[in-house]
């Protein structure tokens, strides 16, 4: 008798915890799509891989939750991908559990351009996550013709019998208006 008490207040924290299956507690579960990595960074410049692979996790606050579907999609300004017009890709739902290295399957991605993008994904009920906040990539100079510079040599003599300081290469030249964008 003396275990009683014990074992009613255990029932009813038990109870409590795991909550019947068609409860309003599981229906209320937020499913969220983070962390969204292209060739494993977080909105990388110089991408030079021309079919890149998209990365994200997703975030719940039940237990067990798992994804049975996802869907990304790609554009060139953040503004045509909120309102999912102008696309340069869209996956479709795909009914997968793989949110590593999915593979970029759109049309060929330019050289030098910035792409953002976004997924969703659904758990194993059907239920949809929101789109993802925008993220991005911008693509690396991918072929030889897409490299244009003059470039600057030192004026050394080189002697290989004796170890010299590297040189400082540098070159003035003047912008004729303001600067947009500018990568070194």
């Amino acid at each position: 008798m003396l275990y009683f008490p014990f074992f009613l207040t255990f029932l009813i924290l038990l109870t409590g915890l795991f909550p019947p299956a068609g409860s309003s507690l599981l229906a209320q579960t937020t499913l969220k799509v983070t962390s969204l990595r292209v060739e494993y960074k977080e909105n990388p410049l110089g991408i030079d891989v021309r079919t890149p692979r998209l990365s994200w996790r997703i975030q719940a606050d039940g237990r067990g939750v798992m994804q049975a579907a996802y869907q990304v999609r790609v554009s060139r300004t953040e503004s045509a991908l909120r309102t999912g017009s102008d696309l340069v890709w869209d996956s479709g739902r795909v009914n997968s559990d793989e949110s590593i290295h999915r593979v970029y399957a759109g049309p060929p991605l330019e050289s030098g351009r910035r792409y953002y993008w976004q997924a969703r994904v659904w758990d194993s009920r059907g239920k949809a996550s929101d789109w993802s906040e925008p993220a991005y990539w911008e693509m690396g100079l991918l072929g030889p013709s897409d490299w244009k510079a003059n470039w600057i040599e030192p004026d050394l003599k080189e002697d290989p019998s004796k170890s010299e300081p590297s040189p400082m290469l540098r070159r003035e030249f003047k912008l004729n208006s303001a600067v947009e964008l500018a990568r070194a």
